[in-house]
């Protein structure tokens, strides 16, 4: 059986150099069949633009499992990594 996600508020950040800088906070749930993410907190100045797309029509997202179009892999039920649009640069989430 898969490690299901702890619910709660979770952080992803970069601060290895001011160009590729980045702290993205957001509430995650997870269900049987998707994944709900709720947009927190997004700062960033020059990177994390498909995070920014990802939200860009809601502060809320939900991926489908099954279908989602985007990568996801939980690494245990307080850690993922996020892969959105299977493009750019994953992003790795730590719950707070």
């Amino acid at each position: 059986m898969s490690t299901m996600l702890s619910p709660g508020r979770y952080k992803a950040e970069n601060n290895d150099n001011f160009l590729s800088q980045y702290s993205i906070v957001m509430e995650v749930k997870e269900t049987e069949k998707s994944y709900i993410f709720q947009l927190v907190e997004l700062n960033s100045r020059y990177s994390a633009d498909h995070i920014k797309l990802l939200f860009a029509r809601s502060k809320r997202v939900i991926i489908r499992k099954n279908c989602g179009g985007h990568a996801m892999r939980v690494w245990g039920d307080d850690t993922f990594t996020l892969y959105p649009f299977q493009a750019g640069i994953p992003y790795y989430f730590v719950k707070q």
